[in-house]
């Protein structure tokens, strides 16, 4: 039997003892109440700056940042790109090759979340996720408890669909045509909550969020701007303004949202929507936890216009750093500390101004300037297969639709000329090839013979119902586009593919890993580390587990 005495030094000793350990992370020790799973359309991997003082340096310096994160698909497009981060699926699996597809029978284009059955509240086109064909991680979420809940907004309605999967519990993103202000469809409810109809105003922009609007968009102080063109730069789009102050107000509704939205103001209202979302629906309030998934739209909307080393670019992400660390501020007081599980990514990234890249000797394009007018290509493609499949003296017809860098060929025309659809595909294929601006045209079969790092890439965006008759690879460094100006993506290339993948929260190690990570890992590594199930016959895996990194990027 120990004595009294020894007892009370031993347990004064056991006190000393604990009192002198380092405290523990609260990361490391507290469960996720609340996901937050935040797309950065556009983003490219080179733009995430550990040197950044806000939300975004702060994943950056404390996050456990992949500095070899890609995405695994060749069409680097929206759809695509936040469907691979939800699911854990390829986009030819989940159904979403690209932001549009064609029908080959009829040879109708369909958007990705069209559906002529769930009306946008208050206008006329039909939205839902019912094209997607895969489960997403608020869904597994909600299998695994039923208490938790699931969330999504963005500033454009497909990567807030996508984003939400098959059965959320609500799902809004900004519209700027016959409705202004955050939205949703008759898929998810019948009526807007009070709470957003209250953020919205009633009669904006004379109140709701477009009344905090600036009348134009000035740069914040840019600090050392070394590393950055002109603000007038050649290549840029003279739609909004080439130069600071860039035109937000107007008298015009519509052109107002439209000014809105290519300025990082957008992405503002965006954030404080979804803060005030987990305010309104009490977000991350008890021990299952929840998800809000946030796409940030404005770094897509005007990096299309300038560019991503513009003066616009620059001070965009200034700006969101600034708004992410008072959004995360913001949560954690709502949640508590260390009850936040952050994972940012991006859809994909794009291409710099071909203008740009010929000025820094950095241009691979084979064509002079880099720029081809699609229209023109498409004008002598037409001509040519009028006169190769059509015959000279035969009415025209239109061979071939255009989604994307998919090709699909008319079966209508096909049938009424009498030739073959393979022969209508051959054709294409030996005139696009011809020009200088297309590497390469795929047929699946082609594909599938390929052993090429290319190929896979096509067959992982590859849907067998939905993707078109022939795959377009664009030269790299080349931008075949309808537009004068500005700049896209779309390309199986690297500055198409490189986005950055961070994760910060409960679980979760800091460091910068290096290793193939990629963004269909994304949604197995949060069930994860959240101990829930994922579905077997995901194409992603996850890059961490709930008892620590004990999966790690791929060697």
């Amino acid at each position: 039997m120990i004595r009294p005495e020894l007892g009370r030094l031993l347990a004064a000793s056991l006190a000393a003892f604990l009192t002198a350990l380092p405290a523990p992370d609260a990361r490391a020790e507290a469960s996720p109440r609340l996901v937050l799973l935040i797309s950065v359309d556009q983003l490219r991997r080179d733009r995430l700056d550990p040197k950044l003082p806000g939300g975004l340096g702060r994943l950056a310096r404390e996050g456990r940042v992949y500095i070899d994160a890609a995405i695994d698909h060749a069409n680097s497009v929206t759809c695509s790109g936040d469907a691979a981060m939800a699911t854990g699926h390829h986009p030819g699996p989940a159904g979403v090759p690209g932001n549009q597809y064609v029908d080959r029978e009829s040879g109708r284009t369909f958007y990705c979340v069209e559906d002529d059955d769930a009306r946008v509240l208050g206008g006329s086109v039909g939205r839902s996720p019912r094209r997607l064909r895969v489960d997403a991680l608020g869904d597994w979420m909600k299998a695994a408890r039923a208490a938790s809940r699931v969330f999504s907004v963005a500033g454009k309605d497909r990567i807030a669909i996508v984003f939400g999967g098959r059965r959320p519990d609500g799902v809004y993103w900004l519209s700027r045509r016959e409705v202004f202000g955050f939205t949703t469809s008759r898929y998810y409810r019948d009526a807007l909550p009070a709470w957003v109809e209250r953020f919205n105003g009633s009669s904006p922009p004379q109140d709701g969020f477009l009344s905090r609007a600036p009348d134009t968009w000035t740069y914040l102080d840019p600090g050392a701007l070394e590393e950055l063109r002109p603000d007038d730069y050649p290549g840029e789009s003279t739609t909004y303004g080439r130069t600071s102050p860039h035109p937000i107000r107007d008298d015009d509704l519509e052109t107002f949202a439209e000014q809105f939205a290519r300025t990082p103001f957008f992405d503002q209202a965006t954030l404080e929507f979804a803060l005030e979302l987990v305010r309104q629906e009490g977000l991350g309030k008890d021990d299952a936890p929840d998800l809000l998934a946030i796409g940030l739209a404005a770094t897509d909307l005007l990096g299309h216009l300038y560019g991503p080393r513009s003066r616009e670019a620059r001070d965009a992400l200034l700006r969101l750093d600034a708004d992410l660390a008072a959004f995360f501020d913001a949560v954690e007081e709502e949640v508590g500390a260390g009850r936040t599980l952050v994972a940012l990514s991006a859809d994909h990234g794009v291409l710099p101004l071909p203008e740009w890249l010929e000025e820094t000797g950095q241009s691979e394009c084979p064509v002079a300037g880099g720029r081809v007018d699609l229209r023109l290509l498409w004008a002598k493609l037409a001509w040519n297969l009028h006169r190769e499949v059509g015959g000279l003296f035969s009415m025209p017809r239109q061979w071939v639709t255009f989604a994307g860098t998919q090709l699909t060929v008319s079966r209508e025309a096909a049938r009424e000329r009498g030739v073959s659809i393979d022969e209508v595909a051959a054709a294409t294929e030996r005139y696009l090839e011809s020009h200088d601006a297309i590497a390469e045209v795929w047929t699946l079969a082609e594909l599938r013979e390929s052993d090429s790092e290319i190929a896979r890439l096509y067959l992982n965006s590859y849907d067998p119902e939905r993707s078109g008759d022939l795959a377009v690879q664009i030269a790299p460094g080349c931008l075949v586009s309808p537009f004068d100006m500005g700049t896209s993506h779309g390309s199986p290339y690297a500055y198409d593919r490189e986005v950055p993948i961070v994760f910060f929260g409960p679980g979760v190690p800091p460091g910068h890993v290096a290793g193939r990570a990629l963004t269909v890992d994304i949604a197995p590594t949060l069930a994860a580390l959240l101990g829930i199930e994922a579905p077997s016959d995901l194409d992603g895996r996850p890059l961490l587990g709930a008892d620590g990194p004990g999966f790690d990027a791929r060697p």
